[in-house]
């Protein structure tokens, strides 16, 4: 599932956050200024601010990364953020700390994957991409012993 505010979406695995911006046809890497620090993000594209903040949480720059592509006739930035806290408990609830939040349904909705994802590295051999997921799966799901 994906999140949008502003002119951002995204969407998360318990490793990485991606995020998406639409830009106009014409641009090229080149036109894009994008800076990725552990805690804070901007982006650029033709000397226009797109977004700047601080983000949820802290990320590793160094396997970080960004790519200008076409998509479904649109060209975009995709942002690839790998999370420094890789547990199923670290649901980012948006972006940035101060913005570009997800809805209550996408939010429900990233956290029962969040928690499909946990399951299927917990139990190898095991499918469960069609699983219901009900109960208690905020914060990566229920712990075991």
């Amino acid at each position: 599932k994906q999140w949008y505010q502003r002119r951002v979406r995204g969407y998360q695995t318990i490793e990485d956050v991606t995020a998406e911006v639409v830009v106009p046809q014409h641009t090229r890497g080149k036109d894009v200024n994008l800076k990725i620090l552990p805690n804070s993000i901007s982006c650029t594209v033709h000397k226009k601010e797109i977004f700047a903040g601080k983000l949820y949480q802290s990320i590793v720059c160094d396997e970080s990364t960004w790519t200008v592509e076409d998509e479904d006739g649109q060209r975009m930035i995709r942002i690839f953020l790998v999370k420094s806290n890789k547990t199923p408990k670290s649901c980012w609830t948006s972006l940035f700390i101060d913005g570009c939040a997800a809805d209550v349904l996408t939010l429900d909705e990233m956290q029962k994957k969040i928690v499909q994802e946990r399951y299927t590295r917990e139990n190898p051999g095991f499918d469960f991409s069609q699983a219901e997921v009900t109960g208690n799966y905020q914060d990566g799901g229920p712990q075991f012993p």
